[in-house]
């Protein structure tokens, strides 16, 4: 028996993973036990992959209308230190003109505001942030592409060459 012969199903994606989709960012990672890391930065590079039905013009999404979406959220972490909002070891508080965060261990920031993106993940590591950057396109998508018909989408966010978080959310 071939293979063409068995019962199959299909489906259909598309990747975006632009040059410009990209963000450079300060952030410090809070592990398990509470303790947290330095502060330092990356140049991260995203990609996003969707798989849904086809729509009118036999296409999953339009790529130009898709795009803009990604850039928009990879531009709002650009040039920002990034701090988690839900992190029961660090407290963030957000000012009028500033932004401060104290450690569990002690450790104190202050930030101009405009510097900061508090951002509501439990912490900043490419598997939360892959997770916000998804969370922020589905929550935009039906204003710009109302009639997509997702069945699933993933984020990757590179740190570093070969070194990426993803984050994958099905719809059924």
């Amino acid at each position: 028996m071939s293979f063409t012969d068995r019962p199959y199903t299909e489906s259909y994606a598309v990747r975006v993973y632009k040059q410009y989709f990209n963000f450079g960012s300060a952030h410090f990672l809070i592990f398990g036990d509470g303790s947290r890391e330095e502060l330092h930065g990356h140049n991260y590079k995203v990609e996003v992959e969707v798989e849904g039905e086809t729509i009118a013009g036999d296409l999953v999404l339009d790529f130009i209308l898709f795009k803009p979406i990604i850039k928009g959220i990879c531009d709002s972490l650009d040039h920002r230190t990034l701090l988690p909002q839900n992190n029961p070891h660090l407290e963030v508080v957000v000012g009028e003109d500033r932004v401060e965060a104290r450690h569990r261990d002690g450790s104190y920031f202050c930030f101009p505001k405009r510097d900061v993106r508090v951002v509501e993940i439990p912490n900043t590591s490419t598997e939360m942030l892959a997770t916000f950057i998804a969370r922020e396109a589905l929550r935009i998508l039906p204003t710009r592409i109302p009639d997509a018909r997702l069945k699933a989408l993933t984020v990757s966010v590179e740190e570093s060459p070969g070194q990426a978080g993803l984050y994958t959310i099905r719809f059924d």
